[in-house]
């Protein structure tokens, strides 16, 4: 009998994807806002962990519910080692990002060197998780044309992110209205969403499957973690995430209402 490779795209995924990249570029860019404005040093250094956990956790779930948008007609599984570590690199250098970016004044040469440690990696993240992707049968081509498109989008668009990041963390922000700061926050996440889940879409591109034609289809069978169990746990932990972050946010800006409201009080 003849077999052919069919593989086909789940839209309700790649909306969701879109969507987390979204809340985790808004839950970012308003973390940003404290990282580099805080009365404290121990402060500042929670608000840059709490972001790049955020950030590098939201990416490598946008990653992996991106990764299930793709169906096929053969089975498939995860592999549990590199998916983790596909997870734990975002996180990784996503973090020393950030204190680059807030070690001094934002210039272009510490963009670029920012940019280019998240950037890597957000395309280590990437490619570990496709490699944690397994289709027995097949063999991958890679498509170099958009391997590299990829990369320059996860560089270009990191730099974006880190120079709005350092924006909102500098005296700018605290001259401009509430209004204008959550109007422009919110346009800056629709836009880092379709980077973000652009540059996934565009990597995934860059793998291409074909079937085997030494392989024994019938034989095949394939081991590793489910994928729709894996996609609940994701999703459940990825949306407690943001909801923790939202709700540090709002204790700290219930802490400085307090805190503004001192002095009238004890006048």
């Amino acid at each position: 009998m003849e077999h052919s490779l069919i593989q086909t795209w789940n839209l309700g995924y790649v909306g969701l994807s879109y969507v987390i990249a979204t809340l985790t570029s808004f839950v970012s860019l308003e973390l940003a806002s404290r990282a580099g404005r805080t009365r404290t040093v121990g402060s500042s250094h929670f608000w840059v962990v709490a972001q790049a956990l955020l950030l590098g956790y939201g990416i490598w779930a946008m990653h992996f519910i991106g990764m299930l948008a793709l169906h096929s007609n053969m089975p498939s599984a995860f592999n549990v080692l590199p998916t983790v570590l596909s997870g734990v690199a975002a996180v990784a250098l996503v973090y020393p990002a950030l204190r680059i970016l807030h070690a001094g004044r934002l210039l272009l040469g510490r963009l670029a060197l920012a940019g280019t440690v998240a950037g890597t990696g957000i395309v280590v993240m990437h490619y570990l998780g496709m490699a944690a992707y397994r289709i027995p049968g097949t063999v991958v081509t890679i498509m170099w044309g958009p391997l590299l498109a990829s990369v320059a989008i996860a560089v270009g668009a990191s730099m974006v992110a880190l120079f709005l990041f350092g924006l909102l963390a500098s005296d700018w922000a605290t001259r401009q209205r509430r209004s204008m700061l959550y109007g422009a926050k919110t346009v800056a996440a629709l836009v880092m969403g379709v980077a973000i889940t652009g540059m996934h879409y565009t990597g995934m591109a860059a793998l291409r499957y074909t079937l085997d034609p030494a392989a024994d289809l019938a034989t095949l069978a394939v081991t590793g973690a489910d994928a729709g169990l894996l996609a609940l746990i994701i999703g459940v932990v990825t949306f407690l995430l943001i909801g923790l972050a939202v709700t540090s946010i709002a204790m700290d800006v219930t802490d400085d209402l307090d805190l503004q409201d001192l002095p009238a009080a004890t006048d």
